[in-house]
This record gives C-alpha cells, structure tokens and sequence, in this order.
C-alpha cells in the first residue's frame, strides 16, 4: 500500500524539525570536540572526547575551549577572569593576592620533581585580567601554550565549557 501525500508531507515535517533541532542545538546549546596534543595530560589526552556548553557562566578554574589566533581550537583551565590579577611565585599560584591550591596539578608537579624539574610552573609576575578577557593556563605547564606565551583569551573566542568526556568510555563522566 503506497504512502499518502499527506503522510509522506507530515513525515518530512518531522525530519525536518528534527534536523532543525540537532542544527540548533549544536550551534546554540552543545558540540562535541576533540582533544589534540599534551597540554593538559593528564586531565585530558589525545583524542578524548568532551561535550560543549555554549550556555554556561564562565568561572574560575572551568575548563574551556576557544579559537586559538592560528584557527586552532586549544583546550585550557581559566585561571583568571575579568578583573582577577593572577600571578606565579615559587610554583604557587595567587588570584587577586590568595594562595590558591591546584589539586589537578599534583600528577603532574610529581613527575616534575622526578625528572628533575624543581617548579612545574616558572614565576611569572602579575597580570590584571582586562575587560573582556581571559587568563588560561595548561595543566601540563611544562608543554603549554596559554597565556603565558599568547597572551590573554577574548571572550569572543571561547567556544564553550568542558563539561562531559565521553571518551574514552573509562574516563566517562562530568569535568571538575
């Protein structure tokens, strides 16, 4: 029994809203990514898989991804918002002049002092994070390209928050 006109019009409808919806979503709401390089092993590693919100609030210490100046999208932790000075001395971290603990950093200062590296992190003085802007950091940061080298982040270039990884499916879960 061949399809009516009008079943075949009402199930285009629905492909077409459906399309519409995963378009729109995607472009709005959520987007897959990859993870490429070592910049921040070992929170993330080659070719993991993370879910994108475009909707949410950046903070302090979100995990972010955003276009990089030579069109690459990089992954990295914002350490500093509009208005927070940050700074590094003695491999210790300072938001607006507080010590600041990196619980996800201790991976990665042990292997530093094993190999060794006396700071996971270089001093660096203090930056005032513009209007607008980010500061981020890798949590490799001895194999990071963040602000230290490229400056701050643009808003405008953020392109969401890591929010879940979905693979691999070991790792499955939500980001801290």
């Amino acid at each position: 029994m061949p399809y009516s006109v009008e079943t075949l019009i009402a199930w285009m409808k629905v492909i077409f809203l459906t399309a519409l919806i995963v378009l729109a979503s995607r472009e709005f709401l959520f987007e897959p990514v990859s993870v490429h390089g070592h910049s921040m092993m070992p929170t993330f590693e080659e070719d993991d898989k993370v879910i994108l919100t475009k909707i949410s609030g950046i903070e302090n210490f979100d995990l972010i991804v955003f276009q990089a100046s030579d069109d690459k999208n990089l992954i990295k932790r914002v350490i500093g918002l509009p208005g927070d000075r940050v700074e590094m001395r003695g491999d210790q971290l300072y938001l607006n002049g507080e010590a600041v603990e990196e619980p996800y950093l201790e991976e990665n200062r042990e292997w530093a002092k094993q190999h060794g590296f006396p700071f996971l992190t270089a001093d660096f003085g203090e930056y005032l994070v513009p209007t607008g802007c980010y500061f981020v950091l890798g949590d490799n940061r001895l194999n990071s390209v963040d602000s230290r080298t490229i400056g701050f982040i643009m808003e405008d270039a953020v392109i969401g928050e890591a929010k879940l990884r979905i693979s691999p499916f070991k790792h499955f879960g939500l980001l801290k």
